[in-house]
């Protein structure tokens, strides 16, 4: 894996400089709101006010334009990376030892191929992007907040630290359900493929019953999982909304009842950007559930080619010597 991040270094330094420039973007037009709302209509002249209306546009037309290279780059770059990883994962399990084999079963071999690395691709594109633009993206607001006004900012950036330890707690909690389900998931294959080739013997010995129970019996304990991951999921987000309601309230007693000097322009763009807040926020725990899975395929793809028992295969038999050595049995049959 290592060599295939090393083989697209650059590209994957230009999209990170390319996402920096985005949540910038995206950050910035509240702060000219901001600089306009402050503007005294009876000193600042017409021009000044066409200049910021000018720059707000440019920003949002910067962004579009960014935003386009940066995401027709980002899906070049990863279909790319996950050509290489499923060839390197197909050349790596036909050179296995049947010792390797014997660890995994057929159903667990395929899965790898396809639904993992089909995750692969949801991760890096669909989901790790998308969280680490957010995390920028809350970083800026933040930086915005303190060039607005220090204290107001503090108030807005204590609300946020506690929204997004919140949001790491249960995304901790979460990952360890996804890998209890994970694990039962590949355990219902497993026994779901044993069923199906033994499916004479199930017949013979009248063992539909039996065999029935047992898949249910794994059906019902990753449901009793799923239920238990489901609350947990859903749980953060009447917190989050409570805790965000509340630091909005003091951001407003604070400027209207203890520093009054503060101008309308700073109270709007705290207030903007401590509830803009919450939407990137709510982003990352939608991709929880996602994220974690694709995650876990990550890992267990790398278990995979980090197997080190490799067979040489060049001791075996090349298939043209073997269909040679029918033709000249099958000539040697017919003199006879």
């Amino acid at each position: 894996m290592k060599k295939i991040i090393k083989k697209y270094i650059k590209s994957i330094i230009i999209i990170g400089i390319l996402l920096v420039i985005c949540d910038f973007l995206s950050a910035l037009p509240p702060y000219i709101v901001k600089k306009v709302v402050d503007i005294d209509f009876t000193k600042e002249d017409i021009h000044t006010i066409l200049f910021f209306i000018c720059i707000y546009t440019a920003v949002h037309l910067g962004r579009v334009i960014f935003k386009y290279i940066r995401d027709v780059l980002i899906n070049t770059t990863i279909c790319k990376i996950l050509k290489d990883i499923r060839k390197m994962l197909f050349d790596k399990i036909l050179n296995f030892k049947m010792s390797t084999f014997n660890k995994y079963n057929s159903s667990e071999l395929y899965t790898r191929l396809t639904s993992d690395v089909n995750n692969l691709f949801k991760l890096f594109f669909g989901f790790l992007y998308k969280i680490l633009s957010n995390i920028l993206y809350i970083a800026f607001m933040i930086i915005m907040m303190f060039v607005a006004n220090v204290n107001l900012a503090l108030i807005g950036a204590i609300t946020v630290i506690i929204i997004s330890l919140i949001v790491y707690k249960f995304t901790k909690i979460l990952g360890r359900l996804d890998n209890e389900i994970l694990k039962k998931r590949d355990r219902e294959h497993k026994e779901f493929s044993e069923l199906y080739n033994k499916s004479k013997l199930t017949y013979l010995f009248k063992l539909q019953g039996k065999n029935i129970n047992k898949m249910n019996n794994l059906f019902y304990s990753e449901l009793k999982i799923r239920r238990k991951y489901i609350f947990i999921y859903h749980f953060p987000y009447w917190v989050i909304a409570m805790i965000q309601a509340i630091g909005m309230y003091v951001i407003i007693y604070y400027a209207l009842n203890i520093n009054t000097a503060i101008s309308l322009g700073s109270i709007y763009l705290v207030l903007y950007y401590t509830k803009e807040c919450k939407n990137p926020l709510e982003e990352i725990c939608n991709q929880l559930e996602e994220l974690q899975t694709c995650i876990n395929s990550y890992k267990r793809i790398k278990i995979l080619l980090n197997e080190t028992d490799e067979e040489n295969i060049d001791k075996g038999n090349y298939i043209e010597n073997l269909n040679r050595r029918y033709r000249i049995s099958k000539c040697i049959n017919e003199i006879r």
